[in-house]
């Protein structure tokens, strides 16, 4: 692990109380409205790395190049029990998400992060699933997970809890939430 990626995976003190910065949080986030896009890259390149050591993983990208904003992955359907031709991993994380009006991280709930994020999985049959850190009026406290059979049908939403606090731990640990909600064909 680099210099670099250790930053983005432990809590760092107060750099100067004067200039009125804040302690990072484990999960990158930390108490400012400026969108920090190189924690984004860092953070997306070291969960890019993760997905490249998961064994159902054929291939993992990050795009834009230099910029992470998002991570595609190539998955095999098959290694979760699947029968689809093919399917993907998309994931995103915002380190220091802007909430819509009325909305804070005061609305979280089952979890302590900080960031907002997504790490949805879809398949060449059209189902699709998720979990997701996002405000969303469908679900209460931000954290959920979703599933649809195909794009023409809505999304069912459940409450899900984390206990990760770091951006490769949650992606382990949804991962296998994901693996273990998935239907099996």
């Amino acid at each position: 692990m680099t210099a670099d990626e250790e930053g983005d995976h432990v809590a760092q003190p107060d750099l100067d109380g004067s200039l009125a910065r804040h302690p990072r949080q484990p999960d990158g986030g930390r108490d400012t409205s400026r969108v920090d896009v190189e924690k984004r890259h860092r953070i997306l390149r070291s969960l890019r790395e993760q997905l490249e050591r998961h064994p159902s993983v054929v291939a993992a990208r990050g795009s834009p190049d230099g910029q992470y904003a998002e991570i595609t992955a190539d998955v095999t359907p098959a290694d979760f029990g699947r029968d689809a031709a093919s399917a993907s991993l998309r994931v995103s994380w915002q380190p220091n998400p802007r909430f819509p009006p009325g909305t804070s991280l005061e609305n979280r709930r089952r979890t302590s992060l900080t960031s907002n994020f997504t790490i949805h999985y879809q398949e060449s049959s059209g189902f699709d699933c998720g979990v997701h850190l996002e405000p969303t009026p469908h679900v209460e406290g931000h954290l959920h997970y979703q599933e649809r059979a195909s794009p023409d049908v809505g999304y069912d939403y459940d409450a899900v809890s984390l206990e990760a606090t770091s951006p490769v731990g949650v992606l382990w640990e949804v991962l296998e939430l994901i693996a273990d909600r998935l239907p099996n064909e």
